[in-house]
């Protein structure tokens, strides 16, 4: 049965499962400069957040993900079980065919990028964190490794502003099949939870050995964090008041349209369809004045 360690976890598997579980005390690292023990941040914490994701995956997206089967304690240590996926990481296949790795990751960019993201995005929530709402907030790992404050705050916002994030979406844990580059399973949700839509940072795209020291973009993250509930907010409904062409002093033609999830994926940009010379908008968030039509059909930026 194999098994081996990391400096915070314990991994065990077996022909039909994957078990992750904490290290007992003596075996996490001992400090140099200090000689002390260096405990994992939210260690349990993390797990249960995992655990909670699998499920939470697997019963709002299509996304491949390892089945949950348990999250058990054992000799006061949790462990989370899943079942065992086919395939290995991208980031093995750079060592193990690299005449492969190259198309492989196109392949799997491609993909992330059409089905998988998508449809992490279309999940939104105005409050950050986990799914399971008990648990802490837990920023990703590039953040806390440098920012060590015990406790980030749980920011809201009005409007559903913060997608579900992996928060570790690197080559290490996409598992394909090395001869079709089918990903077979994106795996280690630790760090999962709604946030930010910067802070699904693409590292994906190279092997985490070439990403260099400035991708993490720390300082910005933790920013987009600490400002989160000041983010702009996309209006709910905006009011077109429109006027008729001979210039009557007819009562306005008040329409309401639902826009925001335009605003939200990309540039809003208004389309004229109507006998219109001119458009005055209102909305909850900052005001904002369309330029009149030339044409039909026209945009309006």
């Amino acid at each position: 049965m194999p098994q081996w360690e990391s400096q915070e976890r314990r991994y065990t598997l077996t022909d039909s499962t994957f078990i992750k579980s904490e290290l007992p005390e003596d075996a996490l690292p001992i400090a140099q400069a200090t000689s002390e023990t260096v405990y994992p941040r939210w260690s349990r914490e993390r797990l249960a957040n995992e655990a909670a994701t699998l499920k939470f995956i697997a019963s709002r997206t299509t996304i491949p993900v390892p089945k949950f089967l348990d999250l058990y304690e054992e000799n006061g240590l949790l462990h989370l079980k899943t079942e065992r996926v086919p395939g290995i990481s991208l980031a093995d296949m750079a060592f193990d065919t690299p005449t492969k790795y190259g198309a492989a990751t196109t392949h799997v960019t491609t993909w992330l990028e059409s089905f998988v993201l998508p449809q992490l995005r279309n999940l939104r929530h105005h409050t950050i964190g986990s799914v399971d709402t008990t648990l802490p907030v837990i920023p990703p790992s590039r953040i806390t490794y440098r920012d060590k404050r015990p406790n980030w705050l749980r920011k809201t916002s009005r409007d559903a502003d913060f997608v579900f994030c992996h928060n570790d979406l690197g080559q290490h844990n996409i598992l394909v099949d090395p001869d079709t580059f089918q990903i077979t399973a994106i795996v280690d949700w630790e760090y999962a939870g709604y946030y930010p839509p910067e802070s699904e940072y693409p590292l994906w795209l190279k092997h985490y050995r070439e990403q260099g020291n400035d991708h993490l973009k720390t300082e910005h993250l933790v920013e987009l964090l600490d400002n989160a509930s000041k983010r702009p907010k996309a209006a709910d409904t905006l009011i077109l008041i429109t006027r008729r062409f001979d210039g009557s002093c007819q009562e306005p033609i008040r329409r309401k349209l639902c826009l925001s999830k335009y605003y939200r994926n990309g540039p809003l940009q208004l389309y004229h369809h109507g006998p219109v010379s001119s458009f005055a908008i209102r909305s909850a968030s900052p005001s904002a004045y369309a330029r009149p039509c030339r044409s039909a059909g026209a945009p309006v930026s």
